[in-house]
């Protein structure tokens, strides 16, 4: 790894332009890793205000839009995005993320100085400036779950990258040439659901790391641009029918690791 490793940023999203907007923003003003291109990819958005802002990025050369016109599947959409990338590095990053931290790419990057790391993720917070991801654990009874989330920042010591069982594809970094050997997510069995943990827990059967660094952090404005799939129990029966077959698949597949 060095700073002159390029890295491609992959933000899927749908409308919602005010939150692409300040992702990007802050992407383009915050970052000092400069050796990066930002793959966007846009899953049926039909407002004309979307559709305006896409227009006034075209000039930009850093910037590559792609269309997918297929139903929402987080798997598939990053899946095809990947395959476009001319990165070393793929980082996914949600369009509902803010960064904070001005070397949150190098941050990232310095982790995979040890060869035996797969994967990376970052510090996310909550607007209000609780936790929303340092990692993620596995509950006895919920299965994956984000450690520390909702805690006061300055209540966890976390000041150096650390080890976890997987981290949130919401800011996810990985080895471009790693991620097409091991197929991607899954975007057959898990297209909404649990695909990060479960990419996760593929290389860490492969005997890889996985890393969340304090060094990059962002804040994470979840579920802005998508109701949360607890949330669709209320909202979208059909759609938490969907999170939950997911659920069990997972974890039938790999228990509680």
């Amino acid at each position: 790894m060095n700073n002159d490793d390029k890295i491609s940023i992959i933000i899927p999203f749908r409308d919602k332009a005010e939150l692409l907007e300040r992702c990007l923003l802050s992407v383009f003003e915050k970052s000092t890793h400069q050796n990066y291109e930002v793959i966007l990819v846009n899953n049926r958005s039909k407002k004309k205000k979307t559709l305006d802002y896409l227009e006034s990025l075209q000039k930009l050369e850093n910037i590559k839009v792609l269309n997918y016109e297929k139903p929402f599947n987080f798997s598939a959409i990053n899946n095809f995005a990947a395959k476009h990338a001319k990165g070393e590095y793929l980082l996914f990053l949600n369009n509902d993320t803010e960064v904070i931290s001005e070397n949150w790419l190098e941050a990232m990057l310095k982790c995979f100085e040890d060869g035996k790391v797969g994967a990376v993720g970052a510090k996310l917070l909550y607007p209000n400036g609780k936790i929303q991801h340092i990692g993620v654990e596995i509950h006895p009874e919920h299965g994956p779950v984000h450690t520390a989330r909702m805690q006061e920042e300055d209540s966890v010591d976390f000041s150096e990258p650390r080890e976890c069982v997987a981290v949130t594809g919401a800011c996810l970094m990985t080895r471009k040439n790693l991620f097409l050997q091991l197929g991607g997510f899954d975007e057959v069995n898990l297209p909404i659901a649990y695909n990060d943990v479960d990419y996760c827990f593929k290389l860490r059967k492969l005997g890889y790391k996985i890393i969340c660094t304090p060094h990059a952090k962002l804040f994470h404005h979840e579920s802005a641009s998508r109701k949360s799939d607890i949330l669709a129990k209320i909202f979208n029966r059909q759609r938490y029918q969907a999170f939950k077959k997911e659920q069990i698949y997972f974890s039938q597949k790999w228990g509680r690791e």
